[in-house]
């Protein structure tokens, strides 16, 4: 009797992963990273959310603007998502920075799974986001050029679906960036954690990994 509980508990639990049809799917967290007026970067990377590009732009000293956009088309889900953020940034000594941004994104999204027990989640979403970040600043090496950052960022988010599809993410993230003066690759992880009670099904993680153009004054 106990172990055709356990068949049926197992069983149970199977079902109910394969019938969740995500909706929401983080993008990749931009923390660009720039300390100087005229900094820019732009990013192209593939991660388990899809393919994200990035850009940053400091047209004055301690302030940064971000646009980002983030895309996936397969079978059986589809998003397409953009947002965009202004920021502040202060250098901490000489290799260390903090920065802050803030914006709004706007996307839709559809997922479908098959089965028994299959269904379909879409709708459009806005989201809101705050991003504090910390990180540290490796300067070139004036023999073999390497240059690289690496970065702690939480990103807290308010994601709207409408109707009672809505509530807060916190999505701290992780990552690195190594390579030349001007192309480096990067790659970053963490998790979307719901913050609140909610009934928006959800990726749970952030994964991604690409190439950087960096340009410095």
């Amino acid at each position: 009797m106990v172990n055709k509980l356990k068949i049926i508990t197992g069983l149970t639990v199977i079902t109910l992963l394969y019938a969740c049809a995500p909706v929401y799917f983080p993008n990749k967290v931009n923390a660009p990273m720039i300390n100087k007026a005229g900094d820019f970067n732009i990013e192209a990377t593939m991660g388990v959310t899809g393919f994200d590009v990035q850009t940053a732009y400091s047209p004055i000293e301690k302030l940064g603007v971000m646009v980002n956009f983030s895309t996936y088309d397969g079978s059986d889900h589809f998003h397409s998502f953009f947002e965009g953020g202004l920021g502040y940034y202060e250098p901490l000594g000489s290799k260390g920075l903090f920065e802050i941004y803030g914006g709004y994104g706007y996307g839709n999204s559809k997922t479908t799974t098959e089965g028994i027990f299959g269904t379909t989640n879409k709708g459009n979403y806005s989201r809101y986001f705050l991003q504090p970040s910390i990180g540290l600043i490796t300067l070139a090496d004036e023999e073999s050029g390497v240059t690289g950052s690496s970065y702690f960022a939480p990103r807290f988010c308010y994601v709207d679906f409408g109707s009672e599809n809505r509530g807060y993410f916190a999505e701290p993230v992780v990552g690195t960036r190594i390579g030349w003066r001007r192309i480096q690759a990067n790659l970053q992880m963490g998790f979307s954690v719901p913050a609140s009670e909610l009934r928006i099904d959800h990726a749970p993680f952030i994964f991604n990994f690409g190439l950087s153009y960096v340009f410095k004054r």
